[in-house]
């Protein structure tokens, strides 16, 4: 009688154990992986810290002329462009354009943009990243933002745009080869299962002071794409494609 109870508490035992492994097991498979997070936080450990910013909100205090380290800065809506004066030369966004698609698989002309909403002086490395707008907006005008990043010994410049993808000028350290990087952004739409994507793209710069797609030998192009649901959030429908440098996402999905 002994043997047969133990027996009996010994399978009870058993089938717990497994019956909690395979609840761990399919909680684990069903988990939400928050990639914006991981994304957000990769970016966080490779990104270059400005030296000085100069913030210039739409309002009645917007500046056009200020002083950011040793570099006297202008700026004034010219022929329907932007001029920006750096130190004494001039700039001038008509006919510039992006050279990442903003927007689907199309650049974007720079001069819609009207004024200077951001500065950032990278001291040590001879850089000003800009972040220009129209304003005031209206629509879908108020997605829209260019990046343009001059390097003060070359003078020369490179543009960047985005739509629908924040704001924001960061300049990075992606894979410690002393060349500084900028991360481009590309908005694809809304499918009709109301699912974003945003691709990201390394760009480096050169000897030659501008910006230019990264590649090497093996590879041409250095991407990933962030694939999520317009609104709150079924985590079975959002996805991490990645075709990089290094690895990003390590949670196998």
């Amino acid at each position: 009688m002994k043997s047969k109870i133990k027996l009996t508490f010994i399978l009870i035992l058993i089938f717990s154990c497994s019956k909690e492994n395979k609840t761990k097991h399919t909680t684990d498979l069903t988990k939400k992986v928050e990639y914006g997070n991981i994304i957000s936080d990769y970016l966080d450990s490779k990104k270059y810290e400005p030296t000085l910013i100069f913030n210039n909100p739409y309002d009645n205090n917007k500046k056009s002329n200020i002083r950011l380290g040793d570099n006297e800065i202008k700026w004034s809506e010219k022929e329907n462009a932007l001029e920006i004066i750096i130190n004494g030369t001039k700039i001038n966004t008509s006919k510039k354009v992006t050279l990442n698609y903003n927007w689907g698989n199309s650049i974007d002309s720079v001069n819609f943009a009207n004024n200077v909403r951001q500065i950032k002086l990278y001291e040590s490395d001879s850089l000003l990243g800009f972040v220009l707008t129209n304003e005031p907006c209206t629509g879908l005008g108020c997605s829209v933002n260019y990046q343009l990043i001059y390097d003060l010994k070359s003078k020369s410049e490179s543009y960047f745009g985005r739509f629908r993808t924040g704001f924001e000028l960061e300049l990075y350290d992606f894979n410690h080869d002393s060349r500084i990087d900028f991360l481009s952004k590309t908005f694809y739409g809304r499918n009709v299962e109301m699912i974003d994507t945003t691709e990201f793209i390394m760009y480096s710069q050169t000897k030659k002071g501008n910006f230019e797609e990264f590649r090497t030998e093996e590879q041409n192009r250095f991407t990933f794409k962030h694939i999520y649901p317009e609104r709150d959030k079924d985590s079975l429908m959002e996805k991490f494609e990645e075709n990089w440098i290094e690895k990003i996402n390590n949670h196998g999905r």
